[in-house]
């Protein structure tokens, strides 16, 4: 039985705080397993900066919100309706 991969609403991006795994941005960018996500990052492919931090890879998640277009909680909240 495969795993359901989870729906990435902007609710559940903004949940996922200041910083992810490469596997779980790889997902809410191309819908990438981790093996390919670390291979895009490997090749230079990644579409967002990737920074490591000791022996771990990071990915901020505002150059995702950018990328998608996805406001903040905070500027959302201050358009109006």
């Amino acid at each position: 039985m495969t795993k359901a991969k989870p729906r990435w609403t902007r609710e559940a991006v903004w949940a996922l705080g200041v910083r992810i795994d490469v596997p779980t941005a790889g997902a809410i960018l191309a819908g990438l397993g981790r093996d390919e996500s670390y291979r895009a990052v490997k090749r230079g492919k990644f579409p967002v900066p990737v920074i490591r931090v000791g022996r771990r890879l990071v990915v901020p998640t505002q150059p995702i919100l950018d990328l998608l277009g996805l406001d903040t909680p905070e500027m959302a909240a201050a358009q109006p309706p």
